[in-house]
């Protein structure tokens, strides 16, 4: 009963987030022409996944461990497990950023024009592909728009329990200068299980952690920076009982 019950509320959400998604496509059309506009175009982004909260009867809860600066530059580096973490992050999340995320992604109909614009699509199969990714984050940064990389890459086929974290998004904040955020979100694989076809309402919760600064190192010390990133994460999960204490 639990199973019908979630496809039928994922059937009725996809129907009304993407009736919303066509009738206000026009208007997302124009926000992405040029970058100039991309923080209008995340603003959309961030109105239409509020939307699709509300719709599935998500109520988020967000602790700042610590508040953002606006005059900082971040990598926002969040824990993955289920899609919906895109959706949580867009619209939780402070400040306009882009997500570095697999070009598959550019293919999704309608949702696609973000992963072919505003976004950062990367093709994990090729090394010069992904350089040329990171190339375009830190253009992204120094350009002053923030950037979010799920370090896992990939949903786990574990999840809750983290998968290994690759060590791009540490590299690119110490060669940016920009401040790392670990963000917690340890409900999201309950509310839309991944290739389940079904949805779930109740809470969402997420924690940003306080940013970890990275003027002060150099890239040999990203393999540490990553490390204390996945211990920050790994035990909020642990807290929130999702996974149980190693």
């Amino acid at each position: 009963m639990r199973n019908l019950a979630g496809r039928i509320v994922w059937i009725y959400t996809a129907i009304m987030v993407a009736g919303f998604f066509i009738l206000t496509y026009p208007v997302l059309l124009l926000f992405v022409i040029h970058p100039r506009l991309y923080p209008l175009a995340h603003g959309y982004r961030k109105v239409w996944g509020w939307f699709l909260i509300i719709v599935c009867g998500i109520w988020p809860r967000v602790r700042y461990e610590r508040r953002l600066s606006r005059k900082k530059k971040y990598v926002f580096v969040p824990n993955h497990s289920s899609y919906l973490d895109i959706v949580s992050c867009a619209c939780l999340l402070p400040g306009t950023f882009s997500f570095m995320a697999k070009q598959e992604l550019r293919n999704i109909p309608l949702f696609g024009i973000f992963f072919r614009t505003i976004d950062i699509p990367v093709n994990r199969k090729s090394n010069a592909a992904s350089h040329r990714a990171f190339i375009e984050a830190g253009k992204r940064l120094s350009k002053g728009m923030n950037v979010l990389i799920f370090p896992e890459g990939t949903i786990p086929a574990h999840t809750p329990e983290l998968g290994r974290f690759k060590i791009g998004a540490f590299r690119l904040a110490i060669e940016q200068g920009a401040e790392i955020v670990p963000v917690s979100i340890p409900d999201n694989h309950r509310r839309l299980p991944d290739g389940k076809f079904m949805a779930f309402p109740g809470k969402m919760r997420m924690t940003i952690h306080r940013p970890l600064p990275t003027a002060h190192l150099n890239t040999s010390d990203a393999e540490a920076l990553k490390e204390e990133v996945y211990r920050i994460i790994e035990e909020a999960l642990i807290e929130k009982g999702v996974i149980p204490t190693k």
